[in-house]
């Protein structure tokens, strides 16, 4: 039986493809008569394409009584396929498809209609949680956190003092870190250097986590990169550089930190 030759990491010119189980095997028992009904799932698949994640219609759809494979793999042979996850896929969009376009059995309809349902209230739940109701603040920070530090030209990337312009030096780098998540460490106009991991969909809201060394303690970080490298950061901006070059991960960065010894504050904003 051929599998699909499914990958954990999107990448360009992947198939992309959402799965869902609409019900199991089950028996409906009536005064008169028991019924079998198999079990159903619906898929939706992407052609490749190499610019991100699919957020328009699918090419193709089918409803089959197992998990979706064969039937794909036939079609598509060994091309890799990125099964997209529950934050990447909008499930009242598609199983709108199955309710208009297929001719479905009442029972099947029934229990597709009780999933839209349910995908339509937690939806409106993740809306709630992440704007709030008649509340912008919550979508302000969101802005600053993620749209501000990309289009700033002085909070841009760097990795190194060498990727920053002429005379523009270094105040935030940005590290590799989780899906759905942004890491940076950032150096503040007073002095501390903040490590911020935040995470976009965390239990279906926001949260950040902040670890903070103050002003005096920073030194002692430059220290502690002249244990880890051999040579001692001359400023602040040349640590931050330091940091993105020898630490360039967030659990790398962060694990640096806790083991340097230097004391460092921890806030959570549950509500980023």
């Amino acid at each position: 039986m051929t599998s699909l030759n499914i990958i954990t990491t999107w990448q360009p010119a992947c198939w992309c493809v959402a799965q869902l189980q609409l019900c199991a095997q089950h028996l409906e028992e009536t005064p008169t008569e028991i019924f079998r009904y198999p079990a159903q799932w619906a898929w939706f698949a992407w052609r490749p394409a190499n610019t991100g994640l699919p957020f328009r219609m699918p090419d193709g759809w089918g409803l089959a009584l197992e998990r979706p494979g064969p039937e794909l793999a036939d079609e598509i042979g060994a091309a890799p396929v990125y099964l997209l996850d529950e934050a990447e896929t909008d499930w009242p969009a598609l199983l709108d498809i199955l309710l208009v376009c297929d001719d479905l059995e009442p029972w099947l309809r029934s229990i597709i209609v009780r999933h839209h349902e349910s995908e339509r209230r937690a939806l409106k739940r993740r809306y709630t949680q992440r704007y709030g109701v008649g509340e912008s603040a919550g979508f302000e920070r969101f802005l600053l956190r993620t749209v501000a530090g990309a289009t700033d030209a002085k909070r841009a990337e760097p990795m190194s003092a060498e990727t920053a312009p002429e005379g523009d030096p270094i105040r935030t780098i940005t590290l590799k870190s989780y899906p759905h998540c942004t890491a940076t460490v950032q150096l503040h106009d007073d002095g501390t250097l903040v490590f911020d991991l935040y995470d976009r969909d965390y239990l279906g809201s926001d949260r950040a986590d902040i670890y903070r060394v103050a002003r005096d303690a920073v030194a002692s970080l430059h220290d502690a990169m002249a244990r880890a490298t051999g040579e001692r950061p001359a400023t602040q901006e040349a640590l931050l550089a330091a940091i993105g070059q020898r630490y360039p991960t967030w659990d790398e960065a962060y694990r640096w930190l806790r083991e340097s010894g230097v004391p460092f504050s921890h806030e959570v904003d549950p509500w980023a």
